[in-house]
């Protein structure tokens, strides 16, 4: 088994300092995101023409923090789901859960990090 994979009752996840190096970064991404919308915002033109996308921009910056604790967080798979207060965030995170639980999640090429 690789390194930087563990295995949990006997599927395999993400490395906790990985998780937690993800979101971070996540985290990081959040807030230059969400500066740009509040400097955006601050211009009433602007904010006339595009409320619609700059509310977009809220759901995702609301929607990597809900990630990036769900990385972070060290509860079992269900109850970290059942904690995001997204609603659906929520409903879909369950989905696509499921779905990968059922039917196999798709295999890819490794990283090649001998280059």
């Amino acid at each position: 088994m690789r390194a930087d994979v563990i295995a949990v009752d006997g599927a395999c996840a993400v490395e906790p300092a990985l998780a937690h190096a993800l979101a971070d970064e996540l985290v990081g991404l959040t807030g230059l995101l969400a500066d740009l919308a509040f400097d955006l915002a601050g211009n009433p033109d602007t904010l006339r023409h595009h409320m619609h996308s700059l509310q977009g921009v809220d759901r995702i910056t609301q929607a990597q923090l809900a990630i990036a604790e769900l990385l972070r967080a060290s509860t079992p798979v269900e109850r970290r789901l059942e904690a995001v207060t997204l609603e659906e965030l929520g409903a879909n995170l369950r989905e696509s859960f499921d779905r990968y639980r059922r039917d196999g999640v798709p295999i890819g090429p490794d990283i090649d990090d001998t280059a």
